[in-house]
């Protein structure tokens, strides 16, 4: 596989722009034409919409405007991508070939030319089956170029630190995640949970589902909001938008309430903003960083919209602390510190607290 060193950005038939390597490590984009002339920015903070050329300067998100890192997997997705390459002989990619590597599945609006991914859609497959070539994969073990195969065609092109496959629910993309040895068998069930609890709280959520098991108590499943009715949707995570990796906890929800405030210009989203933060540090969801927070640009609308809550479930880090702190605090953060948080954003007190009250209620 021959590196790449110039990307095409698309989203359907449009070219939005083209990314290429600049120097050092970093990578340079620029709006097309067409784009300047029809579209919207795709991050606004960093990429406005003009005729530039913009250099990526933080060599934290592998030289790439955040925007495009967005687009990269991580975690399980990184690691099974790289598990695919070495069953290739493959083992070094620039971050731009692994842009064209992302299948249909991919998050998000951005599509990336030349593409030389496998879209191939598999149908029938077995979920405790894939979860069984799941563990052997983590575990290092053998599997058979089939299965591996097979695996990452679903998902390969995966976010997040967890196992997953993208499959068809009714028509809808949903994505199904796979507990690890060191989550327990029943993390699905409890991810299921945690978000049931998050909807009593007065959360936004996307739809769910407890998918049945032969071994544990289900798996947890999410319908993907970044596709509606057969379309791709831009999605631009709050890390991706300060150009703040999420492997270094940066982020305070100050800065999520004020993204919120400024690309949405709506009170009810800040005030869904302040709840994500509520819930998040009573039920104990310490990784809560800045991937896991998002936003959606509605191009019927001509704006942004606050992302629903996702990724919530009961965790913790290494450091013991939040990911995303509360007004500087990583740990002990109790309701005068989330009082504290909504009085720097002039959220009306009975509100404020309404909020606090029903999280209490629902978390237990």
């Amino acid at each position: 596989m021959q590196d790449i060193t110039k990307v095409d950005v698309y989203a359907g038939d449009r070219l939005i722009g083209t990314i290429a390597e600049y120097d050092r490590g970093r990578t340079a984009f620029e709006y097309s034409a067409q784009w300047l002339a029809t579209g919207f920015s795709i991050s606004p903070f960093s990429l406005p919409l003009k005729q530039q050329l913009f250099v990526a300067e933080d060599r934290s998100m592998e030289g790439l405007f955040g925007v495009f890192y967005d687009s990269l997997p991580d975690g399980w997705g990184r690691l099974l991508t790289d598990r695919y390459l070495s069953s290739l002989g493959i083992e070094r990619i620039t971050p731009l070939t692994r842009l064209c590597m992302l299948s249909k599945t991919s998050s998000g609006l951005l599509e990336y030319q030349p593409s030389i991914a496998d879209d191939e859609i598999l149908e029938g497959d077995d979920l405790d089956e894939l979860h069984r070539i799941t563990g052997e994969i983590l575990e290092d073990s053998a599997v058979s170029q089939e299965d591996l195969e097979r695996l990452y065609a679903k998902g390969g092109s995966s976010g997040g630190a967890r196992p997953k496959v993208n499959i068809d629910i009714d028509g809808e993309p949903w994505i199904v995640k796979f507990p690890t040895r060191l989550d327990g068998p029943d993390a699905g069930y409890m991810e299921y949970e945690c978000n049931r609890k998050a909807a009593d709280a007065g959360l936004t959520i996307p739809d769910i589902r407890l998918l049945p098991s032969r071994y544990t108590k289900g798996f947890f499943a999410v319908r993907r909001f970044d596709r509606h009715g057969g379309r791709r949707i831009h999605m631009l995570s709050l890390s991706g938008l300060l150009e703040s990796s999420h492997r270094y906890p940066a982020l305070d929800y100050t800065h999520l309430l004020k993204a919120t405030l400024i690309l949405t210009r709506s009170e009810e989203a800040l005030y869904e903003a302040f709840r994500m933060a509520c819930f998040n540090v009573m039920i104990g969801n310490q990784d809560d960083h800045g991937k896991n927070f998002a936003f959606l640009y509605d191009e019927t609308l001509n704006g942004w919209q606050l992302a629903p809550a996702y990724d919530l479930t009961k965790s913790s880090t290494s450091f013991g602390e939040q990911s995303t702190t509360v007004c500087g605090k990583g740990r002990d953060i109790n309701d005068d510190d989330l009082r504290r948080l909504g009085d720097m954003f002039s959220l009306d007190e009975q509100r404020r607290n309404e909020i606090i009250r029903d999280v209490h209620a629902a978390v237990g």
